[in-house]
């Protein structure tokens, strides 16, 4: 039974990456770009999904996937929206707020992205910022620092 199941697991991905062409955007597709051909999209598919760095690279324009303007207006609206709340969390370097927060950018571990935050909590709150400067700023950080991944 389950030779079954990861026969009819591969498949599905085979399929679908056939189906869809190139894996997208995300470190896969960065390790096997001088590769073609179905097997070489169907690692590089798995890496991207198996390791979660397509999800945050598609939030914040890195690993040469572009920012869906959709994201970040809402990234920059939840910052607006929740800014001191998001100040406290970021200053404890977890919380409610936070964990919001690292969903929208599609990053999987909270715990790092907060305590990378935290640290650098003064270059992202350094005078009367607007909610899409916090947004560059946090973005920039979680970048620099490899805090997603």
């Amino acid at each position: 039974m389950r030779k079954l199941l990861l026969v009819s697991a591969l498949l599905s991905l085979s399929a679908a990456s056939f189906a869809a062409g190139p894996a997208g955007c995300g470190l896969g597709s960065i390790m096997f770009k001088e590769k073609s051909g179905l097997v070489w999209n169907v690692l590089a598919a798995t890496f991207n999904g198996s390791s979660g760095n397509q999800t945050f690279g598609m939030s914040s324009g890195t690993s040469e996937c572009q920012v869906d303007d959709k994201t970040k207006v809402a990234q920059v609206s939840f910052i607006e929206a929740n800014k001191v709340a998001l100040a406290n969390d970021i200053a404890r370097g977890n919380g409610e707020t936070l964990a919001s927060l690292s969903s929208l950018y599609g990053c999987a571990n909270t715990e790092s992205m907060g305590s990378t935050l935290q640290s650098k909590y003064e270059s992202i709150f350094k005078g009367q910022a607007s909610a899409e400067t916090l947004n560059d700023r946090i973005t920039n950080i979680i970048v620099e620092n490899k805090a997603c991944i």
